[in-house]
């Protein structure tokens, strides 16, 4: 069996960190997996993939060039399972495909994108997505949404698999060396909520700092915000690193501030590391922290603040959070979500 992860780039990102974890697991299993990028992107993700021997292939195009069609189609002949990822290489693979017998599976990654907006689009994506022949989407909430938009009922197409992390990379350790260092590692996009966090640290305990992992278009403008605030000496930006957990393991609490989520990978690996996370209540994120972590209203600076130094003052508090998070984590093992996949592929190719 072939199989051929298709996605627009290996920028920093939830779905990109994914494939760089779950693709080495399922060429184990499997052992001829490859990946395939639009826009070719050097970076930790596939100095990792390629250190774990998973062939990278690029079409050295800009993401969102439409020429990648034409590209993507002589891919689509030499593989038995096309597995595709993010927008709009999810238009891209479904109309390179038609007039070929490809064997298209399709992962939704998040709850919400802005082409739902635009109802003239409605048909358009129905059509799109029928050249799939399995929808995964990473959380019930993220089907729920898709569903809606597409206006189907019932289809067997469409499925939940969960996202999965490698838990033994987050293993808890002490993180009192740096009591008081708060954590957020999310790129700085329109999605992700750095400006409530930095918002916040007004109100949060003097004696506690904040760093932020992570890069993009929208870093500038939070830097801007820290320097207004006169933030500087408690918030510092780390940029992009590839050693997450370590840096989890070192902090005391965990932050996930979003505006929607498909699913919050970054919440999970942050309770992995035995350490609370405190989330904005919105879906996705809601999904996974609720019960065991903390959530704070969306876009609420004051209640943020609120939740994180109940977790500062409070030790027995702190303990019991972080031990319901690390609790919650084992249900999301990455070995799982790489054996439902491979399910998945032997299903298809055995029709």
């Amino acid at each position: 069996m072939k199989i051929l992860h298709i996605i627009s780039s290996l920028e920093i990102g939830g779905a990109q960190k994914l494939l760089t974890d779950i693709l080495p697991l399922i060429n184990t299993i499997q052992n001829n997996v490859e990946l395939l990028v639009i826009e070719n992107r050097e970076n930790a993700f596939s100095s990792i993939l390629k250190t774990n021997k998973i062939q990278i292939h690029s079409l050295n195009l800009k993401y969102n060039n439409p020429l990648s069609i034409i590209k993507i189609r002589s891919f689509l002949k030499h593989y038995d399972i096309i597995h595709v990822h993010l927008f709009p290489t999810l238009y891209f693979v479904a109309i390179a495909s038609i007039g070929l017998k490809s064997n298209l599976i399709y992962t939704e990654h998040s709850t919400y994108n802005r082409r739902r907006y635009k109802k003239w689009l409605r048909n358009i994506e129905k059509f799109i997505y029928s050249k799939y022949k399995k929808i995964i989407s990473i959380s019930p909430t993220t089907q729920e949404n898709l569903l809606l938009w597409l206006q189907e009922n019932h289809n067997p197409k469409f499925i939940v698999i969960n996202n999965g992390i490698d838990l033994e990379k987050f293993l808890p350790k002490n993180n009192f060396e740096r009591k008081n260092t708060i954590i957020m590692v999310s790129r700085f996009s329109m999605q992700k909520d750095q400006d409530t966090v930095i918002k916040a640290m007004q109100y949060v305990n003097d004696d506690a700092t904040l760093v932020f992992v992570g890069d993009g278009e929208r870093v500038d403008i939070c830097k801007l915000l820290v320097n207004k605030l006169n933030l500087q000496n408690r918030i510092s930006f780390l940029g992009s690193r590839n050693d997450i957990p370590e840096l989890l393991t070192k902090s005391y609490i965990g932050i996930q501030s979003s505006h929607w989520e498909g699913f919050g990978l970054t919440a999970v690996e942050i309770m992995a590391s035995g350490i609370p996370i405190v989330a904005s209540d919105v879906d996705g994120l809601r999904q996974v922290v609720e019960g065991a972590g903390v959530l704070f209203k969306n876009g609420d600076e004051k209640d943020l603040a609120k939740k994180i130094n109940n977790l500062l003052s409070d030790k027995d508090y702190y303990d019991t959070i972080a031990d319901k998070c690390l609790k919650r984590s084992k249900i999301y093992d990455i070995h799982h979500m790489a054996n439902q996949y491979t399910k998945i592929y032997k299903e298809i190719l055995s029709k």
